[in-house]
């Protein structure tokens, strides 16, 4: 059984208010643009990792909702987390999770009394309080600058700290990754037996995978892929932008044992020749490693590998869902993977 079955959303950037039911131990987002997908990605990550001092902070520096100050110190413009993209007193936005845990994450705008201390607080100015799980007695409270930004310190502090949370969180965006980014993850399962199931991920494109090798020094790093009966390695980046692309999936797959994945765009630098293995691939190691997946997808050819994998391994299916967004719609809509095959095989659009 999937750790959260369940997801509402109110007020958080594009929602006013989204209902997900039915989410399943790999879960599928679709609908069309700006329906809200990569936001109810991000709802996820926030409540799931709500332990995390950083909640939300990776998103708003991927969507360059920040602005960069002295010594390199970020603030962030957190209007754009509420769905008004404004910082009213009294805006607010409340996420919540249920499954084996019930999960909460809310952030709310509030004056700042007259006789705060200042500094931090701007007397009078606005301030960000903060409710999530775990969280003990009382609501800590965040100043805002005197125009309305929250301080974030170096953009690096927050970065992958999902994976560091226990659950471990992932959250793989659209990017290509670096390979100095490569070799951080890698560095994780290098000499374990997780590092089979990373190779095997690149077997999917490419068979003759053997081994891989990424090696950093001197703030640079080299990825190499070994082929049987080859010479010598070859750059990683010869095999394409798929190859690279499933070995950023098949370590963050890896790396959030006992946690959740969440993936933006999976297809991505994919070809669809590729998908029904992909599919199989991830939710076999999904299930062995008890991870959570949600991603997204807007390509036909994704849910053509989806249906292809209850043709050929419904028992794997079954531990799929389907959820269509829609925009103005309080609920999404679920289909399971035999349904998107009657779909599929009908030329009926579930997208």
């Amino acid at each position: 059984m999937p750790a959260i079955d369940s997801i509402q959303i109110e007020n958080f950037r594009c929602f006013e208010k989204l209902r997900v039911d039915g989410l399943s131990r790999v879960s599928l987002i679709v609908g069309a643009n700006n329906s809200g997908k990569t936001a109810l990605l991000e709802a996820f990550e926030a409540v799931v990792s709500s332990e995390s001092p950083f909640v939300l902070y990776r998103a708003s520096l991927e969507r360059g909702e920040f602005r960069t100050g002295r010594e390199g110190m970020v603030e962030i413009d957190l209007r754009h987390w509420f769905r008004e993209h404004g910082l009213e007193e009294g805006a607010t936005f409340r996420i919540a999770a249920s499954g084996e845990r019930e999960l909460r994450v809310s952030r709310t705008i509030r004056r700042v009394p007259l006789d705060a201390a200042s500094p931090p607080f701007v007397p009078g100015g606005l301030q960000v309080t903060l409710e999530q799980s775990g969280k003990g007695s009382g609501v800590p409270v965040l100043p805002l600058t005197a125009d309305g930004l929250l301080g974030a310190g170096l953009p690096s502090v927050p970065d992958g700290f999902g994976l560091r949370l226990r659950p471990p969180v992932g959250f793989v965006t659209t990017d290509r990754l670096f390979p100095t980014e490569l070799a951080r993850l890698w560095s994780k399962v290098v000499l374990t037996p997780d590092e089979d199931r990373v190779v095997a991920a690149l077997r999917l494109v490419e068979p003759a995978v053997d081994r891989i090798a990424i090696s950093e020094g001197g703030g640079t790093a080299v990825a190499q892929v070994l082929l049987r009966g080859a010479p010598g390695p070859i750059p990683l980046g010869t095999l394409g932008e798929g190859v690279s692309r499933l070995l950023t999936l098949g370590l963050h797959l890896v790396i959030s044992k006992g946690g959740f994945l969440l993936v933006d765009e999976i297809e991505n630098g994919i070809h669809w020749s590729v998908m029904p293995k992909l599919w199989h691939f991830l939710v076999e190691t999904a299930r062995a490693l008890n991870v959570q997946v949600v991603a997204t997808t807007h390509s036909k050819d994704c849910l053509d590998g989806l249906a292809q994998l209850h043709r050929t391994s419904p028992a794997l299916a079954e531990h799929v869902s389907v959820h269509r967004l829609e925009a103005g719609r309080e609920t999404s809509v679920r289909f399971d993977a035999g349904r998107i095959s009657e779909y599929i095989e009908m030329e009926l659009e579930a997208r």
